[in-house]
């Protein structure tokens, strides 16, 4: 039975060759496609607690919905940990920038993503400490940890237990020393807590209130192995309901989060993240191609019964039983599948390296299984294989002996004919689904990119968020003097960053029992004029606005009256239509009306939004608008004088433009993939479809070149064979629309705006599949017309 089995394969070298590389390439977009997916499901499960360890989140309803925030107040895990023994332990632990001076003879300086945590971090995480005694905090000064390999590649043979570091900070107005009291071992890759540096720091001396305020800090909590996390959930929540007092009424409840959960589900803005959504779409990209390959195979092997039975059965009148013939063919398919899963398996690996780079993400713990991974995938492989297998062995295998060896063999009977046609007719949905996601995709991508913002951002340098310190007025003017710089905005927001530098919370006017927020941009007056805010009504904003005109008190607290410019959506939503008069809520008086503008890139919605006019000294951004073809040379004489006013500043320089675009990195990246994918797929239809007609006109060759002796011409054969392949690709377009509709409105729903899924990309795409299909049959059909009748119809 092997014999036989490698003796078909060998000869019918042409259709498995055609399968193989069908096969191939479905079985290696599937490897990298889960590589990732095991991957990112393997972030913070090394950690020998992390099925205890919860995050607390803050779920604020104030608003008309719950809105989810991955921090909680400060100290309020001790409470919990003093209240219910079921938390074993708690600590304070986010994410933190860390700018080192690592020698100080160079004055360039180093960013490094580090963790800020209290010491009973150790209660929590794995740390193993490999040098000096960091639980002992030495009073005064900033303790860090780093790790083995950030003290091999910048302090090689070097005892730096005690060494001080000078900070680069650039939210500090003076240089910070750093003592690094400890040496770990490397922190697991996987874990959105990975860092090669921790900053040791004290409880935080700040009493949780019972006025339902505070300041935020990420909090975790060890909890005790068999809790029920709902009921100590439930607990939390009417604990802290009966902590407040009487008079806060925050619409604020608590829920704990899994470690392992944060990666997929961050909550907000995270540089170490990923996303389920978008694993499911190109996972089930990946799947619906290695699906299309499946059905090559099953049809190509189908149509190849007349050419196979012949000498299957004569291995019947030969004594084979019925049960060795169907273990033969399935042995044959296994072998064209494990073939496939080889091959693919090579490729897999030289392809690993461009993926990672590719998408910046190490692939540690895949690297780490990689052999296992490799075993179990070769087995689903050969298990896939007698699968797809069953359908052709049987349908062979049924073929009556009298029939098979008389060359009396129907080309197939109705029911056999319909699978076929259904199987191709599938693998073109499958082909139209993906393209037209891809076109979906690429214009969402034209529209967010080619969108009014309702703000200018070319030629716009903006230098991120720092301590600006009362030089800044002399930075300011020092700028002005640049021959290529035409003005200069000190401000607290940058555009696309956020929604403004902060937001206060009033009754819906539309609806009394709602609240909104409303979001309050500070910076200069000159504002308004670098980023081109188009005014509707009243007056801009100047100098003499910025120190308000009037003082009071709210709830004890001191506060100013300033004047404010709001957007025109804002106005509409507060019910203002006269300018000059205080807003009671707000406390501002609106002296102007500006044209709605993006603050966010357009996965957001336009929010409430005011302009305030304020003399910054303490921190904020500097936005600097360049003249047109003189951005290389002001850029260089920008960071002369940075540096000349904040020696020492690890500052950051952006351009607006690029950051409104870097929002939509991940749809990019999708849009590239989803080319990739498409063409993969029309590549597979395309081969199948080669493989059939070859199959087909093989068959048909003697009615070929009768037709051809009774005058047909080649356009005439031509349609004889592409007509039905035509009906295929206009049913399967009608099949996949629906699907591909919905589908395509789903992954839409994360912006706010977006385009309308329009009937021409089904016709595009059903176009692009039908012109694909014609090219692939009239090269068959025309070659062989091409033949001498006179080769076709002699006798064998």
């Amino acid at each position: 039975m092997k014999q036989l089995a490698f003796r078909n394969i060998l000869k019918n070298k042409t259709y498995s060759i055609i399968n193989i590389i069908g096969l191939s390439i479905g079985f290696v977009l599937c490897y990298l496609v889960f590589s990732v997916i095991i991957e990112e499901n393997s972030y913070d499960k090394s950690w020998s607690k992390s099925e205890q360890i919860y995050r607390i989140i803050t779920e604020d309803s104030s608003l008309g919905q719950v809105n989810s925030n991955p921090q909680a107040y400060i100290n309020f895990g001790y409470e919990l940990q003093k209240n219910f023994p079921e938390i074993q332990s708690a600590s304070h632990i986010r994410n933190n920038s860390v700018y080192l001076n690592l020698n100080p003879a160079d004055p360039n300086t180093k960013e490094f993503e580090g963790l800020e945590a209290e010491e009973n971090v150790f209660d929590l995480l794995d740390i193993h400490v490999l040098e000096g005694t960091p639980k002992n905090r030495i009073a005064g000064k900033r303790n860090i940890m780093i790790s083995k390999s950030f003290k091999d590649q910048y302090f090689p043979n070097e005892n730096v237990i005690g060494k001080i570091l000078l900070s680069a900070d650039p939210y500090a107005e003076e240089q910070k020393e750093y003592i690094i009291t400890g040496v770990m071992a490397d922190l697991p890759y996987n874990s959105v807590l990975r860092t090669s540096i921790i900053q040791l720091i004290g409880r935080p001396n700040m009493p949780l209130n019972a006025d339902g305020g505070g300041f935020y800090f990420q909090q975790f909590i060890h909890i005790k192995p068999g809790t029920d996390i709902q009921q100590l959930t439930n607990k939390v929540n009417k604990w802290y309901s009966e902590f407040l007092t009487n008079d806060a009424h925050l619409k604020t409840h608590f829920s704990l989060q899994p470690l392992t959960d944060i990666y997929l589900d961050p909550l907000g803005d995270s540089k170490i993240s990923g996303n389920q959504k978008t694993n499911m779409i190109f996972l089930s990209v990946a799947l619906l191609v290695l699906v299309l390959s499946c059905i090559n195979y099953i049809n190509i092997y189908a149509v190849r019964t007349i050419k196979k039975v012949k000498s299957i059965h004569l291995h019947k009148v030969l004594g084979a039983k019925r049960s060795q013939l169907i273990k033969s063919l399935l042995l044959e398919t296994s072998i064209i599948f494990g073939i496939a899963g080889i091959i693919s398996f090579g490729l897999f690996l030289l392809i690993l390296p461009v993926l990672t780079s590719y998408l910046d993400f190490q692939l540690v713990f895949v690297k780490e299984k990689l052999f296992l991974l490799a075993g179990l995938s070769l087995f689903i492989i050969l298990f896939l294989s007698l699968i797809i297998g069953c359908y052709p062995a049987f349908m062979i295998s049924n073929i009556k002996i009298a029939e098979a060896l008389r060359n009396k063999i129907k080309t197939g009977n109705q029911s056999e004919v319909w699978i076929k046609r259904a199987l191709i007719t599938l693998q073109f949905s499958i082909s139209l689904i993906v393209i037209i996601g891809l076109i979906t995709i690429k214009s969402q991508i034209s529209l967010v990119q080619h969108s009014d913002l309702g703000i200018k951002t070319k030629n716009i340098l903006g230098i991120n968020y720092f301590s600006l310190g009362k030089q800044v007025h002399a930075v300011k003017a020092e700028l002005e003097k640049i021959s290529g710089v035409e003005q200069v905005s000190i401000t607290r927001w940058v555009p696309s960053q956020g929604t403004g530098h902060f937001s206060k919370q009033i009754p819906d006017p539309q609806n009394e029992s709602n609240r909104i927020d409303v979001n309050f941009i500070t910076a200069d007056q000159d504002l308004p004029d670098i980023l081109g805010f188009k005014l509707l009504k009243g007056r801009n904003l100047t100098s003499a606005d910025y120190d308000g005109i009037s003082e009071g008190k709210d709830d004890g607290e001191e506060y100013k009256i300033r004047k404010v410019l709001l957007t025109e959506g804002t106005a509409k939503r507060l019910g203002i239509t006269e300018l000059g008069f205080l807003h009671p809520q707000l406390k501002v008086i609106p002296v102007g009306i500006i044209a709605d503008f993006h603050s966010q890139s357009l996965h957001k919605a336009i929010g409430n939004t005011a302009v305030v006019a304020m003399n910054l000294e303490s921190s904020g951004s500097i936005l600097i608008k360049l003249k047109a073809g003189q951005e290389t040379t002001s850029s260089k004489a920008i960071g002369a004088v940075m540096d000349k006013f904040y020696p020492n500043r690890m500052l950051t320089y952006e351009w607006i433009d690029d950051l409104y675009q870097q929002a939509y990195a991940k749809e990019t990246k999708q849009a590239q993939l989803f080319t990739l994918f498409s063409g993969l797929a029309l590549f597979i239809s395309a081969l199948g479809i080669t493989g059939l007609l070859m199959q087909s006109v093989e068959q048909r060759s003697k009615e070929i070149g009768i037709r051809k002796v009774l005058g047909a011409s080649i356009a005439n054969i031509s349609n004889l064979f592409a007509k039905d392949y035509v009906l295929m690709v206009l049913l399967a377009t009608l099949l996949a629309s629906p699907l591909a509709w919905y589908l395509s409105n789903k992954w839409l729903e994360d912006f706010a705006y977006k385009i309308e899924v329009k009937w021409w990309f089904f016709a595009l795409s059903g176009l692009t599949v039908l012109i694909i299909t014609l090219i692939t049959v009239n090269l068959q059909t025309i070659r062989a017309a091409m033949v001498n009748p006179v080769k076709t119809l002699r006798d064998e």
